[in-house]
């Protein structure tokens, strides 16, 4: 089901590039942290790239549950500020 886009951000021109032989853009130095973006265009064929990450399955959970993701971001600024204890695995 497509997505309903609604931009409220300031762009600016960062350049402009060429289309190639075989209809391809390079994009490279725009975007070296990301390897995959979700491609949007609105009814005058404008396009918006926005950058995408992707998780794996084994962790989505954590993504959809509020609570476990509190506790995981606390304990990284706990361990952040040296607040640890060290425990074996069998005394959990």
């Amino acid at each position: 089901m497509p997505q309903t886009l609604r931009i409220n951000d300031d762009f600016q021109e960062i350049g402009v590039l060429s289309v190639d032989d075989r209809n391809r853009i390079t994009l490279g130095k725009h975007l070296k942290d990301f390897k995959r973006l979700k491609v949007f265009q609105d009814s005058r064929g404008e396009i918006l790239l926005v950058p995408i990450v992707e998780i794996p399955a084994s962790e989505l959970w954590l993504y959809q549950n509020k609570e476990a993701m509190e506790s995981l971001q606390k304990g990284l600024i706990d361990a952040k500020a040296g607040r640890i204890t060290e425990k074996k695995p069998e005394d959990l």
